[in-house]
């Protein structure tokens, strides 16, 4: 699948660091996928796989063709051709920021086992879908100021899932 099909959550560049370990992952995984699939109201698949990956890797995947330096910063992606939710390897998912760009990718795994993708008007629409229920989850943890923790506005979330006229 090439590069430029993975659907990727980018920030300024912001790392974390301490990851954890598999074994609450897999629930964490599992609970965000059912949790997902509940909000837009499709059957749940079954949860992604998860990896983890330098920021040299997820760069490359969401921008090829541009210089390491040139990019923003990537804190996850999904790869649609293998289903693989990729998550930075400073990524700390006891963190509610990193375990939002968690939920984020696994937001793209629904939409696409789902077939979203393909009665979705544009991609922006599916990235809007991804970080409203990002900004929901948030909230829903307890986040007072989600958009703040993750370095944006309201204006700014309506760019990124405007779809162009046709």
């Amino acid at each position: 699948m090439a590069p430029s099909r993975i659907l990727c959550a980018v920030l300024a560049l912001l790392l974390l660091s301490g990851p954890v370990g598999a074994g609450s992952t897999d629930t964490t995984v599992r609970d965000m996928t059912h949790w997902v699939a509940a909000e837009i109201e499709v059957p749940a698949p079954p949860p992604p796989v998860v990896a983890r990956t330098d920021q040299a890797d997820l760069r490359r995947r969401c921008f090829p063709g541009f210089r390491f330096e040139d990019a923003p910063g990537v804190r996850g992606a999904y790869d649609p051709a293998t289903g693989v939710v990729l998550l930075d390897d400073a990524c700390d998912l006891s963190r509610l920021e990193d375990a939002s760009y968690l939920l984020h990718e696994i937001v793209h795994h629904v939409q696409l086992h789902n077939g979203l993708d393909k009665t979705a008007r544009c991609r922006a629409e599916l990235e809007g879908q991804a970080f409203r229920l990002q900004v929901q989850w948030l909230e829903e943890q307890g986040v007072a100021d989600p958009l703040a923790l993750l370095g944006t506005d309201e204006r700014t979330l309506r760019m990124l899932e405007t779809c162009p006229p046709r």
